[in-house]
């Protein structure tokens, strides 16, 4: 029988008193094995009704249609409207989420992105051209705004996924009848994040990240964890000639609670555990000297504070009678939930969770909120949910000029088929092969190795060849896979050797290749999950960067050399020394040169004092004496 542990969901509801505008936002804590805690922080926005229009003019011709923001950001919306951005979503990812351990990712999927940035929107326009306009010129505005790397974002990147714009095809927000949508897609795998990309993130929310659950954001601690992404949704939905946007901010990211609680014993610091503090096994030899280390420990004690090192500053909006509502839903009561209530006049204690399964509290007061938890065993976890495809993505080859990639899926259901869709992206400097693609499957009856399974197990194929310097190579697959089976595909691709501005300053630390998207299908064909494989490191041919120091500097010398010694004998003229005499003798300046240096003599010889006389006189020194004397 399996053991269950409660899951906690704090949810901040403020419903609006303007007429046609909603906020929402929830916090949801899940544990996970080993004291890891799964963290998702979800904000909703709906704007005002509105009258869908497309735009040819610039965003200044936009500030007498700027009637639909309320809670709805004015920053953003006006980008959205001038670019006729019809949907947006927008990825911030860094880590890896272990699918084996951690089970399926929240919201299955749909609101998790790749490592590093990934974008991808819904542009209306007549045409082609002018939607691609629309797109780049979207893209370096939204750069600006998050502070990113978007504006690097150019045709040898952007892709136009099939799939997706199927699924998209009932989606029919046009503002005139004439045009067309076009779903357009981007990512920059060696993106990093940080926080100059959360500050523009809370700046989007009515509280600016000032009250409510958004105060407990902060980045120091949101990115010290395993993994975290951000996500921005923004879709338009009408009915009739009403419109409204509606925008999905979330935050997800696993906390490592041990390491946590450590962080904060030590102020941040890492020391050396104490003596007393090492939890060795008992049942084997354990001295000052000698230690067999025990797991993690079972019985934890930690609150919001310690995670985040914030509490919550009251509601978010005080417009609402009720206040903020927090539902903490729980299983059973294994976990003790204390709330702690931190006002000015007096710090108010209480526990909830002993005797009901769900909590409602409700905070209308400005006051700080922080809930601690207690637990015996923290091994006693929910179940994890199984995701319905495990994938990995791998390199293959170590040469130069050729390579490979091999892609693994794994169905975990042993009863159940899976049909996904396998979209990869490559750079145009991989040059991809398709009739190189090859098929494995095991399962229960053994290993098949042919190109003769791909009819049975691939079903529909769709690929787009990259052109050098335009565009990379998109490729889908529609793959199924039988119950308790696995798949690998193979394929092969050709390195190019880039033009010498082309290489990056870090050149020789290699190329990312982005993460492939797989999107789980239903019976009927709509998307259920979706999930990314990790990034990639591709290395290419590099040419040695130092060699042009070296030539600069060998042909310098060398023509310094030849240069000087050329010009010496053709403007010099070599003569023996006896012949300088001569002519030093004849010119006019040494004779100069020499009635100065007599006279130069002639002054030292007066400058130098008398020599130092006898005290016995001759006869002659004292004639002469004389001589002096009556002269």
């Amino acid at each position: 029988m399996l053991n269950w542990l409660p899951i906690w969901s704090i949810i901040v509801l403020l419903p609006s008193v303007i007429a046609g505008t909603y906020y929402n936002e929830s916090l949801s804590l899940k544990p996970l094995p080993r004291n890891k805690l799964l963290s998702t922080f979800a904000f909703q926005i709906d704007s005002l009704p509105f009258t869908l229009q497309y735009h040819n003019a610039s965003i200044d011709s936009l500030n007498d249609a700027n009637h639909h923001y309320t809670y709805f950001p004015r920053a953003l919306g006006p980008i959205l409207e001038s670019s006729n951005i019809r949907e947006l979503h927008l990825r911030f990812t860094q880590g890896w989420w272990d699918s084996e351990s951690w089970g399926k990712l929240p919201h299955d999927g749909f609101r998790s992105g790749g490592t590093g940035v990934e974008v991808s929107a819904i542009v209306e326009a007549p045409n082609l051209a002018v939607a691609k306009e629309n797109w780049f010129k979207f893209s370096k505005t939204l750069s600006g705004f998050f502070c990113a790397s978007i504006n690097f974002v150019d045709d040898s990147i952007t892709t136009f996924p099939k799939h997706a714009v199927d699924s998209h095809k009932e989606k029919k927000y046009f503002s005139d009848k004439a045009n067309k949508l076009y779903y357009i897609r981007a990512a920059l795998p060696s993106e990093p994040i940080c926080t100059e990309n959360l500050t523009p993130f809370l700046k989007l929310l009515p509280t600016r990240g000032k009250a409510g659950i958004a105060s407990l954001l902060d980045g120091h601690k949101l990115f010290d964890s395993l993994w975290h992404g951000m996500s921005i949704d923004v879709s338009t939905e009408c009915e009739g000639d009403n419109c409204i946007l509606k925008m999905d901010q979330t935050i997800d990211h696993v906390i490592d609670i041990i390491r946590s609680i450590r962080k904060k014993e030590e102020g941040g610091l890492p020391r050396p555990t104490p003596g007393d503090k090492l939890r060795c096994d008992p049942e084997k030899t354990f001295s000052v000297w000698q230690c067999f280390p025990l797991g993690d420990p079972t019985e934890i004690d930690w609150s919001l504070e310690t995670l985040y090192g914030r509490l919550i500053n009251g509601p978010a909006l005080m417009n609402d009678p009720k206040g903020t509502v927090l539902n903490i839903i729980t299983d059973r009561d294994n976990w003790r939930i204390t709330a702690k209530q931190d006002r000015q006049d007096s710090i108010v204690t209480y526990t909830v969770g002993s005797d009901k399964d769900i909590i409602t509290e409700y905070i209308n007061e400005q006051a700080k909120y922080d809930f601690s938890f207690h637990t015996s065993d923290s091994r006693l976890i929910v179940p994890i949910e199984t995701p319905p495809l495990i994938a990995s993505r791998s390199l293959t080859g170590y040469s130069q000029d050729k390579g490979g990639f091999r892609v693994s899926f794994k169905n975990p259901s042993l009863d159940k088929s899976v049909d996904f869709v396998y979209f990869e992206s490559l750079p145009w400097f991989s040059r991809l092969y398709l009739n190189t693609l090859t098929l494995k499957v095991h399962n229960s009856s053994g290993d098949f190795v042919g190109k003769d399974l791909e009819s049975t197990y691939i079903k529909n194929r769709y690929y787009r060849p990259a052109i050098d310097r335009s565009r990379p190579s998109h490729l889908e697959l529609l793959l199924s896979i039988p119950a308790n089976s696995s798949v690998v595909l193979t394929y092969q691709f050709d390195k190019s050797l880039l033009l010498y501005h082309e290489y990056p300053p870090d050149a020789n630390h290699g190329f990312s290749v982005e993460p492939a998207v797989i999107t789980v299908l239903d019976d009927n064909g709509n998307d259920i999950y979706e999930f990314r494989t990790t990034s990639l490191l591709l290395t290419l041919p590099t040419p040695d960067f130092s060699m042009p120091y070296n030539v600069i500097i060998m042909t310098c010398t060398i023509m310094s050399l030849m240069f000087g010694s050329v010009f010496n004998l053709l403007t010099k003229k070599v003569i023996t020394e006896d012949e300088l005499d001569q002519l030093t003798k004849q010119s006019k300046g040494s004779k100069l040169i020499s009635a100065l240096k007599e006279k130069i003599q002639k002054f030292k010889s007066k400058a130098k004092p008398p020599p130092p006389s006898d005290t016995k006189s001759t006869p002659q020194s004292n004639s002469k004496e004389e001589e002096n004397s009556e002269e």
